[in-house]
């Protein structure tokens, strides 16, 4: 976490935050808005938003479907104890008091570090997972499911109400979509993405059984 991204629309305590970092290792880089460092293309590193008007939740509930997600860290001149929480419990990684020193920053990135690497690993790739997943049909995200819990061609096919050939060239498009090898990685796939924790499929258009078949 090298780089930091330092988000606050105001432009002298953005530029005072910047200044404070520079003072170290580390390498600053200055956003407006949320928006405007959700469109820059980010390297590895860590954003440090100005928790105004709820930032702070706004950009993790963003980070949080995207592979490429940084670990977030708010900062304000007073926090209160509900906007810590409500920011903690949105997906951020800390809450600092703003003005704070160098020493008292990288205090607390020394803290959280080994745990946030670890979480935003596991992040990275259940967001990876999804939206592979998220470029199956319907149909196929029932194939894919069914795979762990009915396993060959034909318990799927009966299952779906499909035939063995069917569900043999579902599985054939269901590697190439998710890029994956074999059937093994396909089902880690879906279990980092979360699909078996659906309680329901949506089945979406099964127009393509008629032109698979």
């Amino acid at each position: 976490m090298n780089t930091i991204f330092v988000i606050d629309s105001h432009a002298e305590r953005r530029a005072e935050v910047c200044r404070v970092l520079l003072q170290g290792d580390r390498h600053a880089e200055p956003f407006e808005t949320c928006e405007e460092f959700l469109a820059f293309s980010r390297s590895d590193g860590l954003a440090l938003v100005h928790d105004e008007d709820g930032a702070a939740i706004r950009l993790s509930e963003k980070l949080e479907a995207d592979p490429r997600m940084v670990p977030l860290i708010g900062f304000d001149a007073s926090p209160q104890l509900a906007s810590v929480v409500a920011a903690m419990q949105a997906g951020a990684v800390s809450y600092l008091a703003w003005p704070f020193t160098l020493q008292e920053f990288e205090t607390e990135i020394d803290r959280i570090d080994a745990g946030v690497r670890e979480e935003t690993d596991r992040k990275r790739r259940t967001a990876h997972a999804r939206s592979l997943l998220a470029s199956l049909t319907g149909r196929e995200k029932e194939v894919l499911v069914s795979l762990i819990s009915h396993g060959t061609n034909k318990a799927i096919a009966k299952q779906l109400d499909i035939s063995p050939r069917t569900v043999e060239k579902y599985r054939a498009a269901i590697l190439v979509r998710l890029g994956v090898a074999n059937s093994a990685q396909a089902i880690r796939v879906a279990v980092e993405g979360g699909a078996f924790d659906d309680t329901a499929i949506d089945p979406g258009n099964h127009d393509d059984d008629a032109m698979i078949r």
